[in-house]
């Protein structure tokens, strides 16, 4: 079993590179868009699973089955008994950095915060035990770093070349997808300083190696990827 946990910089190109790696290592993917998805279609989802008892479920059901119960324990359901899982963590979840909300300096909400940030480490550290597995963003490289059955990958690039990457993707003129890039560069330096005390997420340390896409291409870098996977799996990488 292997995870591959990706964490870098918007639109340097993790997520497009995600579900490609998980393809190519018959994987399960998960990041903030399948995470959302779920959390919007738990209730029918939890649903048509229990209609289909009578098979095993396959791998990706499993897989999904898990997201529900950690979403099922979330505000997404009104549920707020799991110790893990307190009010608001699908937002920590399934949301953008810049779109998670501010919070306001009392003793109460940094209670809160603990407890949510608690819960996002425990839902990425349940998905990494069972099954290969890509990740992409919340911090799950950092929080998988001592895991070592989890290579880990920082993705970056230069801001134009990733300011190009999100107005492509989101429909924006440079202009406004510099100004966004740099939004989510911002919101999410303070993700990291705020719930892991840490100055540099893209510091060497929490990585095996970073791969600038700027000056390597996808699918040099994916190669790059699934090497890795094979020299960990043999001992190779630690």
């Amino acid at each position: 079993m292997t995870v591959v946990a990706l964490g870098g910089l918007a639109g340097a190109g993790a997520r497009t590179m995600g579900p490609i790696l998980a393809e190519k290592m018959g994987a399960d993917y998960v990041d903030r868009l399948i995470l959302t998805n779920v959390a919007r279609h738990v209730g029918a989802t939890v649903e048509a699973l229990h209609q289909r008892e009578e098979r095993p479920p396959t791998r990706g059901e499993r897989f999904t089955r898990f997201l529900q119960r950690v979403l099922e324990r979330s505000a997404v359901t009104g549920a707020g008994g799991d110790p893990y899982f307190g009010p608001g963590v699908a937002a920590f979840l399934t949301e953008e950095y810049e779109d998670l909300p501010e919070p306001t300096v009392t003793r109460g909400h940094e209670l809160e915060d603990e407890k949510y940030i608690e819960g996002v480490q425990h839902a990425i550290s349940d998905m990494a035990t069972d099954e290969n597995i890509v990740m992409v963003g919340r911090g799950c490289y950092y929080i998988l770093k001592d895991a070592p059955n989890v290579l880990r990958v920082g993705i970056e690039a230069e801001i134009e070349d990733r300011a190009a990457t999100i107005a492509e993707r989101e429909r924006l003129s440079i202009d406004e997808a510099i100004r966004t890039v740099s939004a989510r560069d911002e919101a999410r330096q303070y993700f990291f300083n705020r719930f892991f005390d840490i100055e540099n997420p893209d510091a060497p340390e929490f990585f095996h190696f970073v791969i600038n896409t700027s000056h390597i291409p996808q699918d040099y870098a994916i190669k790059m990827i699934l090497d890795a996977v094979e020299a960990l799996r043999a001992g190779e990488l630690k």
